[in-house]
């Protein structure tokens, strides 16, 4: 558990926010009796014309996890709605999901529940299996909701064949969210992405995330759905992008690619250099960690989830971003170097 300190700092920093009118100014979004933030981020995010939510794992408020795939499907989307509907939302809003399970084997029985969510217009969505995530949830999803439904364009792809319930691109405002294609390997994958987009005809790539079931991916993850090897996330633009370093510019929201902190001893001075690496990508932008709304922490032990967010922490001083924290692979063999014990990507608004 995180020490009641560092909770209490972050907590109070949070207000709650029913309904949200149209502004490009940032606002926090805490729905009333749901799950608190077991560390320092906010459960939802609302700027511009997008909400950004924080990965929900399967505990409800009091902390209890119901039993079997079905009942915790359930109940992760129970915490993502409040979370959408406290923002003004409904469920219908959300563009972009990232499904997160630690046994990929309850894909299927985890969709029939899923499907009761999304009954129409479907998110874009990314499936992959986990080694572990905090709080030893089984499964954690995290998603991405359009201010207004006339902005949500769901885009049929030939070439894009979609696992299970979603849309295989979602566009919204000119921005176009992929749904995850995979591949036996990493050519096929990136093969299938090549058609995709250009049935799409989107050649904008603001940003991509590269996994495998190896541990020599950019983004290695303990397995992949279909028997898949390589999986490949993207979100494209039909706006120009402005590229600096390892981030990307889509108007004025960044994206940042993961970055690591292998060379470092401990996973707090990775944190560190991580965050050292993201600063000098935002600057790049003209943008700083205060415009920050949402991260991906890939952390390589979950039991170091604590040291993490200590030092993780000291970068945000009130209202941190949204964020979504798994364990990927199993753990890397520390006797062997200085391996990578987290990475880190972010997205920022500059308001």
């Amino acid at each position: 558990m995180i020490e009641t300190t560092i909770k209490s700092i972050f907590i109070a920093s949070l207000i709650l926010v029913s309904a949200i009118p149209y502004s490009s100014e940032r606002k926090v979004i805490v729905p009333a009796n749901a799950p608190k933030p077991v560390g320092p981020y906010s459960p939802g995010i609302f700027v511009g014309d997008y909400l950004y939510v924080s990965g929900q794992g399967v505990r409800d408020s009091s902390g209890a996890m119901p039993e079997g795939a079905a009942a915790q499907t359930r109940q992760c989307l129970e915490n993502i709605k409040a979370i959408v509907e406290a923002a003004g939302l409904t469920m219908e809003h959300v563009v972009h999901m990232q499904l997160y399970l630690e046994k990929i084997g309850w894909l299927p029985e985890v969709d029939r529940v899923y499907a009761e969510y999304f009954p129409k217009n479907p998110p874009a969505r990314v499936v992959i299996g986990t080694a572990k995530m905090p709080t030893d949830t089984t499964v954690e999803m995290t998603v991405v909701a359009v201010r207004d439904l006339k902005m949500k364009k769901p885009l049929a792809l030939k070439s894009l064949k979609t696992l299970g319930h979603a849309s295989a691109a979602v566009e919204a405002n000119g921005r176009v969210y992929l749904s995850a294609v995979y591949g036996k390997t990493q050519a096929e994958a990136d093969a299938n992405l090549k058609k995709a987009l250009g049935e799409a005809k989107l050649n904008q790539i603001i940003f991509r995330n590269d996994y495998g079931s190896a541990p020599s991916a950019k983004l290695p993850m303990n397995e992949l759905p279909s028997g898949a090897s390589a999986a490949i996330s993207v979100i494209a633009s039909r706006k120009s992008v402005k590229r600096a370093g390892d981030c990307a510019a889509d108007g004025a929201t960044i994206y940042c690619s993961a970055q690591t902190g292998a060379g470092e001893k401990t996973v707090q001075e990775q944190v560190k250099s991580v965050m050292k690496k993201l600063q000098a990508g935002l600057a790049a932008h003209g943008a700083q960690l205060s415009h920050v709304v949402a991260t991906n922490v890939y952390l390589d032990d979950i039991r170091e989830f604590r040291p993490m967010n200590e030092t993780y922490a000291t970068f945000f001083s009130s209202a941190p971003p949204t964020r979504t924290t798994v364990q990927p692979f199993a753990v890397a063999d520390r006797s062997k170097g200085d391996p990578a014990l987290v990475k880190i990507s972010l997205v920022a608004v500059k308001e």
